[in-house]
C-alpha cells in the first residue's frame, strides 16, 4: 500500500505546476484563493472592480460564493507557504487525493477485507480521471478533490463507529461531513444518508443488530457535529452577502429541475458517457461486479455490503434523476463502486482457487493476468495525462509588463476572440498580476470606448489588450502571439 501511494504521488507530481490554468473553474478557484490571502473571510473574484459587476454572474462577479470556502482556504494556505503559483494551486489536490486512496484502503479493510481494500485503492490511485482533476484539465478540479477526501474521511470514521460505537469516531465523522459540506455543499449529505442506513438496516432486514453499534443517539450526535462545523461559515455568508448567498444556494437546487449551463442530459448519458469517463477501462467489469454482488445485499443480511451499496447508489441515483448532469458529480461514489468490484473479484477468485479442478485454478490465473493488464492500461493512461505540460507564456509576458511598467490603477480591458476561446483570459491575467482586468467583446467595436470611459470615471486608467491592430499608441507587444497592450490615449 505504501508503494502504491508513493508511486501514485510521484506520478501526480509530473508537470503539476504547468503554467496553464484550465477551465473557467480552475481560473476562478486560483484567483479567489489568491484574494483570500488579503481577506480570508471575504471571497472575491474581481477583487477591485472598476466596472459594474453582477452578483448572478459567477464567472465575472465581485463576491464569489459559487463554491464553499474550504477548498479555497486549502489553496490559499498552500499559496501562503509556497507562493502564488500553479504548483501551489494544485498541491492540495495532490495531497488530498493521495490521502483519499489510503482512506479507500482503510474503509475496504473495515467493511470487507484487506485484499478488497487494496485492489480498490490501487485503481483509485492511478485513475486518469482523478489525474485530470488534479492537473486542472477537468472542470471542478480542486473542489471535487476536496469533497472526495472529506467525504471519505467522514465515511471512514462512520464505519469505525459501526464497529466501536465510540463517540470519538462519531464526532470525527460529523466533522468530516461538515468539511465536505464546506467543500461542495449539499452533496455531503450522503453521509447523513449512510448513518441513517447503518441505524435502520437491522430493522429493514438488511443487517444484523449485533453488527452495528450505531443507535439513534449516534445519528443525532453526528448530525449535530456536522451542523456545528458547517453552520458558522454558512450563517456568516448568509448575513454578510445575502444576495449572493440566496442566488447560489437556489442555483444549486435548480440543478435538479433545470438545465444549468447546457449540462442538461437524459439519465442514460450518466451511464453511457460520464461513468466510462470516470472509471475508464474498469467501467464494464465494475458494472458487472456490482450487479453480480447485488443478490448478497438481500441474502446475507450483511450491513457492510448494505452500506457500500447505499453509498454508491445514494450518489448515483439522485444524479440520474436530476436534469443537470456533469461528469464529476458522482465522483464521491467512485470508491464505493470500486470496493464492490474488488469484493466481487476477491470472492470469485477465492472460490475458484479453492476448487480442486485444474480449470478453475487456470481461470483464476487468467483473471489475475486480465486484472494486471487492465491496471497497466490505467497507469499508462494516467501517465499520458501527467505528460502534458501546457504553458501560457503570452499571458505571463503581458502580466509581467503590466505589473512592472503600468500604474497601480491600470485596468486591462481584454478583448475576447470567439475563435480562440479566450473568454477567461482576464481571470488568468489577474492570477499573474495584482491589477484588475475586465473582458469586452470583439463583436462591438464601441465596447472598448464605453468601458474605458467607465474605468476612468471609477478612478482607473484603461489599457486595451487585443490581437487586432488599433489606432492607439502601442505600449507592449507579446513576442509569442503578438497580443498587444494599447494605451488608453488616442494618438
Amino acid at each position: 500500500m505504501l508503494a502504491i501511494i508513493l508511486s501514485s504521488a510521484l506520478l501526480k507530481l509530473r508537470h503539476l505546476g504547468h503554467t496553464s490554468l484550465g477551465s473557467i473553474d480552475e481560473c476562478c478557484h486560483a484567483l479567489v484563493a489568491k484574494n483570500l490571502l488579503k481577506h480570508p473571510l471575504t471571497p472575491t473574484l474581481i477583487d477591485a472592480p472598476y466596472l459594474p459587476t453582477f452578483a448572478f454572474e459567477w464567472g465575472a462577479n465581485h463576491v464569489w460564493l459559487h463554491k464553499p470556502i474550504l477548498g479555497l482556504w486549502q489553496i490559499a494556505g498552500s499559496y501562503w507557504v509556497f507562493g502564488v503559483n500553479t504548483w501551489a494551486l494544485r498541491l492540495p489536490s495532490l495531497l488530498l487525493s493521495t490521502a483519499a486512496v489510503w482512506l479507500t484502503y482503510l474503509i475496504g479493510k473495515e467493511l470487507l477485507s484487506r485484499r478488497s481494500g487494496l485492489i480498490a485503492a490501487t485503481i483509485q490511485a492511478f485513475s486518469p480521471f482523478l489525474m485530470r482533476l488534479i492537473h486542472g484539465y477537468q472542470f471542478s478540479d480542486a473542489i471535487d478533490i476536496s469533497l472526495l477526501f472529506w467525504t471519505e474521511f467522514s465515511i471512514y470514521f462512520l464505519v469505525r463507529a459501526l464497529r466501536t460505537g465510540k463517540w470519538g469516531d462519531v464526532g470525527l465523522a460529523g466533522f468530516g461531513q461538515g468539511c465536505a459540506f464546506l467543500s461542495k455543499s449539499y452533496l455531503a449529505l450522503i453521509v447523513t444518508g449512510l448513518v441513517v442506513t447503518a441505524w435502520m438496516a437491522p430493522t429493514l432486514g438488511m443487517g444484523k443488530r449485533e453488527d452495528t453499534r450505531i443507535r439513534g443517539r449516534h445519528v443525532l450526535g453526528l448530525i449535530g457535529i456536522f451542523l456545528l462545523t458547517a453552520l458558522p461559515w454558512t450563517l456568516w455568508t448568509a448575513v454578510r452577502f445575502p444576495t449572493e448567498f440566496q442566488h447560489e444556494h437556489l442555483y444549486i437546487w435548480l440543478h435538479l429541475t433545470t438545465s444549468i449551463e447546457t449540462w442538461g442530459a437524459p439519465w442514460y448519458k450518466v451511464i453511457s458517457v460520464y461513468s466510462p469517463m470516470l472509471y475508464g477501462i474498469f467501467f464494464v467489469p465494475m458494472g458487472i461486479a456490482a450487479l453480480a454482488l447485488l443478490w448478497k445485499l438481500f441474502s446475507e443480511e450483511n450491513i457492510r455490503i448494505t452500506l457500500i451499496y447505499a453509498w454508491g447508489f445514494g450518489v448515483l441515483i439522485p444524479h440520474l434523476l436530476a436534469v443537470t448532469k456533469t461528469p464529476s458529480a458522482t465522483l464521491i461514489g467512485m470508491p464505493a463502486f470500486l470496493l464492490l468490484f474488488s469484493e466481487a473479484l476477491s470472492r470469485g477468485m477465492s472460490w475458484m482457487w479453492h476448487r480442486k479442478q485444474v480449470y478453475f485454478q487456470m481461470a483464476t490465473v487468467i483473471l489475475s493476468v486480465a486484472l494486471i493488464a487492465l491496471g497497466t492500461k490505467t497507469i499508462l493512461d494516467a501517465w499520458r495525462v501527467t505528460s502534458q505540460n501546457r504553458s501560457t507564456r503570452t499571458l505571463a509576458e503581458i502580466a509581467t509588463y503590466a505589473e512592472t511598467q503600468l500604474p497601480q490603477n491600470a485596468v486591462l480591458l481584454v478583448e475576447l476572440d470567439p475563435k480562440l476561446r479566450n473568454g477567461d483570459d482576464h481571470l488568468r491575467l489577474m492570477f499573474l498580476m495584482s491589477k484588475t482586468a475586465h473582458p469586452f467583446s470583439s463583436s462591438n467595436p464601441d465596447a472598448w470606448k464605453e468601458k474605458a470611459a467607465q474605468v476612468r470615471k471609477a478612478g482607473g486608467i484603461p489599457y486595451l489588450v487585443s490581437f487586432r491592430e488599433w489606432s492607439l499608441p502601442v505600449m507592449f507587444t507579446s513576442r509569442i502571439d503578438k497580443r498587444t497592450i494599447y494605451s488608453h490615449e488616442t494618438p
